[in-house]
């Protein structure tokens, strides 16, 4: 996604803030992707240490920085644009529990954290951003990633994906190693996808034939689907085959046991 923060920004200042405003009256997509409160249930339910620090890798317009800090002690803001800080900064101006670095993850000397987040803002090289972000955990420290499944349906229907997509094969390899032994990593399906999750499903808790039979279209899918999404996700749950075909993962690996 481009850089909107210039953008968002003045419409922000225009709207004095107020969100729900300036999503009614100026409806777009990314506009949606960058404000909207429902990015918050992502992990919205996770039980957070509130004495814990925090790391979030990538601004991401502020989007979770808010529900960060309301649930930690302490957040660190790292991202390389300094518009996208900006304006997380203007957003959560009446915050005081949060430090705004820019930089990469290899900017980080020094410190370490309870909690690291990568939601959607992984990069190239995969494999050393998280090698680099395990580094960067305190012993019992969790890290926490969301990303595009690059056999997720909505893909395969004709929606465009993320530049970093993963399957979860690919990805429990990323976390745990081919061995899956390196710690342990819980799988969770955020549906429609991890950027406006509505619901949550995991190992424990999947869908079963005729939970998505009229699955929520998201607001990013192609005016025309290649097949039909509903009827799809049927399939693929009767033949237990939804943890393959999920659109995104949401993932908490920690080098215990415990997650």
């Amino acid at each position: 996604m481009n850089d909107l923060s210039p953008e968002i920004r003045n419409l922000y200042i225009k709207y004095n803030g107020d969100i729900k405003r300036l999503l009614a009256e100026n409806p777009n997509p990314d506009y949606l992707y960058a404000l909207s409160d429902i990015r918050e249930n992502l992990l919205e339910w996770y039980e957070f240490d509130r004495a814990a620090s925090l790391l979030q890798v990538g601004s991401d317009y502020g989007a979770l920085t808010g529900l960060y800090s309301r649930r930690v002690s302490h957040v660190t803001v790292l991202d390389s644009s300094q518009n996208n800080l900006s304006f997380n900064r203007l957003r959560h101006q009446d915050r005081n529990n949060i430090r705004y670095v820019n930089g990469e993850l290899s900017s980080i000397h020094g410190e370490t954290f309870d909690y690291v987040v990568i939601a959607g803002s992984l990069k190239e090289p995969v494999k050393e951003q998280i090698e680099k972000a395990k580094a960067l955990l305190r012993p019992g420290g969790k890290l926490i990633l969301s990303v595009c499944n690059r056999l997720g349906l909505k893909y395969q229907a004709g929606a465009i994906p993320d530049q970093i997509r993963l399957s979860r094969k690919e990805l429990m390899e990323l976390l745990c190693g081919s061995g899956r032994t390196e710690g342990k990593a819980a799988f969770y399906y955020p549906m429609p996808d991890y950027k406006l999750p509505i619901t949550l499903y995991s190992d424990s808790y999947l869908p079963s034939k005729g939970d998505l039979t009229h699955a929520i279209l998201a607001y990013d899918y192609p005016k025309y689907l290649r097949f039909d999404l509903g009827k799809m996700f049927d399939e693929v749950c009767e033949g237990k085959e939804f943890e393959t075909f999920a659109n995104s993962f949401l993932t908490i690996w920690s080098c215990h046991e415990e997650d």
